[in-house]
């Protein structure tokens, strides 16, 4: 009898738990299920799923009003993602390659180490060891979180003397670290750099298996102008299926499509990639050839990669089916949820209202496209998906192979003008809620407890700052706003030891293009106040 009850009893914890968002994201293999504990964030996104969906205990909407800054950390270089936590101390990598720990509770630096030469986008802690990319270096690094001695580093993985790069965290799931390539759609003397994705062995850094994400008629032969399909903005991971869902960006030449009028395998698709062996399961195209969008000409010629990263969740449909759900996105504001075993479209929509969007880049420019892009990566619930979109106006210039973009007057960042922060249902794309902002909420936004935070760049003559947002995450309501006298990083926020971590950097405005070794940058800790 007793036995009976303590199953029932049992039984009614683990329906409150999966009702509650807390066991409805597919579950981490052994490897990193200490890593995930609530108070760590281990990778840029907290978890090899990408869900950004950490349930810490203390700031919630009832505490989110007694937040208060609690020390900031000055750095020589604009920082584009959230510390890493784990336990006591966070690790953060600025946009010129440089790491460093620091005290959670003091924000004291413990150590620093100049890791490759950026641009860089964020570290993935795994069983005692922190893994960087290097950017413009091309390797990979494996890092004592103790002391920040080099481990290991890679060989150099691509060609840099075509812009190879590595900007994004590494994925690293067992003997794996899986390392995206990055590069610009120019072309080089060389030619057009051609995107990869390689695993390396997470005890030496050697080269396991190397997947060319361009292929077809388009690459082959005299085609040495045509390339790009760099998986630069990271993925996800099921550990259940050993599946990586990477996101690969546009063809080059970005502007002019004359040379690769044939499929353009694999850019701007969502592909699946077994971890273990490199074999590409499934690809499933955004703007491409083939699309499952049905109102845009193709190839792309306005850069509209599909970008900054995945999620995968198991969601539970309302006839009773379980289902592995890849969301992914793109420039133009389109997002797409796909079966995670087949890659099949579950749903798909375009935010905003595009405009202009089916004018190509000509030598006199295409005259002004606005689309509500996604800029940053996105967060996941038990049945949501919280997106901030950035309406974006360009005019485009083709100049040969060549060209370029025109961005209009009162815009920040190649265009960005403001945009809206939605709420869709995770089972049908609906909009649960959406916020029009005024201003650009370039921010990825987090979900913890009863809250989405997020946030967004407010730009005028007097202003260079950036607004913490804390939402309602079931209605949108604005809780509070906490201007922190710093734009934000792209990548947005952290959480972990019951402290809010915010990045900042330096706020491009048309008066002001400057970047890079002149642009300064910090890590801003927000704590609960003590009752």
């Amino acid at each position: 009898m007793y036995q009976i009850v303590f199953i029932i009893l049992c039984s009614y914890v683990i329906v409150a738990l999966l009702s509650n968002g807390f066991i409805d994201f597919v579950g981490g293999s052994s490897s990193n299920s200490i890593d995930t504990s609530g108070h760590n964030w281990v990778t840029v996104n907290y978890d090899i799923q990408g869900t950004r969906n950490n349930n810490q205990t203390m700031i919630n909407s009832e505490t989110i009003n007694t937040l208060e800054m609690k020390w900031q950390i000055p750095t020589d270089f604009e920082i584009h993602e959230p510390p890493i936590i784990i336990d006591n101390r966070g690790y953060v990598q600025d946009y010129a390659g440089n790491v460093f720990a620091f005290d959670t509770e003091s924000g004291n630096v413990i150590w620093h180490e100049g890791v490759g030469s950026g641009p860089t986008m964020g570290l993935t802690y795994n069983n005692g060891t922190i893994f960087a990319s290097t950017g413009a270096s091309g390797t990979i690094a494996a890092i004592d979180p103790e002391d920040g001695e080099i481990i290991w580093e890679s060989e150099v993985l691509g060609d840099t003397s075509k812009g190879y790069r590595i900007d994004s965290f590494p994925i690293v799931w067992n003997d794996y670290v899986v390392a995206g390539s990055a590069g610009s759609g120019s072309i080089s003397e060389e030619g057009a750099l051609r995107g990869t994705v390689t695993a390396l062995n997470r005890t030496d850094g050697s080269i396991l298996w190397d997947l060319e994400t361009t292929t077809g008629e388009w690459v082959e032969e005299d085609n040495n102008s045509n390339g790009g399909a760099t998986a630069w903005s990271g993925g996800s991971l099921d550990p259940e299926t050993a599946l990586l869902y990477i996101p690969l960006g546009s063809a080059a030449p970005n502007f002019n499509a004359s040379t690769r009028q044939t499929p353009n395998l694999y850019s701007n698709h969502m592909v699946a990639v077994n971890i273990t062996n490199g074999e590409l399961i499934w690809a499933t195209p955004f703007i491409a050839h083939g699309t499952v969008l049905d109102n845009l000409d193709v190839p792309d010629t306005h850069d509209w990669d599909t970008s900054w990263g995945s999620s995968v969740s198991r969601v539970l449909f309302p006839d009773g089916t379980q289902k592995k759900v890849v969301v992914g996105h793109d420039k133009m504001g389109n997002v797409i949820a796909m079966d995670g075993n087949t890659g099949e479209e579950i749903w798909w929509r375009t935010l905003g209202n595009p405009i202009n969007i089916n004018s190509i880049p000509m030598p006199n420019g295409s005259g002004m496209i606005w689309a509500y892009g996604v800029y940053n990566y996105h967060a996941v619930d038990a049945d949501t998906l919280y997106v901030t979109a950035t309406n974006r106006g360009l005019n485009f210039f083709t100049d040969g192979l060549g060209g370029d973009r025109e961005a209009p007057p009162d815009t920040i960042e190649q265009g960005l003008k403001n945009g809206t922060i939605y709420a869709l249902d995770l089972i049908t794309g609906s909009t649960k809620w959406e916020l029009d902002i005024g201003f650009p909420p370039r921010v990825s936004p987090i979900v913890t407890n009863d809250l989405l935070i997020t946030g967004y760049l407010p730009f005028s003559e007097d202003s260079r700052s950036g607004i913490i947002l804390a939402l309602d995450k079931n209605t949108g309501e604005i809780l509070r706003e906490i201007d922190i006298n710093a734009p934000i990083g792209p990548v947005g926020p952290s959480i972990g030891n019951d402290m809010l971590f915010v990045p900042t950097g330096e706020l491009l405005t048309d008066d002001d293009q400057s970047q890079g070794e002149d642009a300064e940058g910090s890590v801003i800790a927000f704590q609960i106040s003590s009752p």
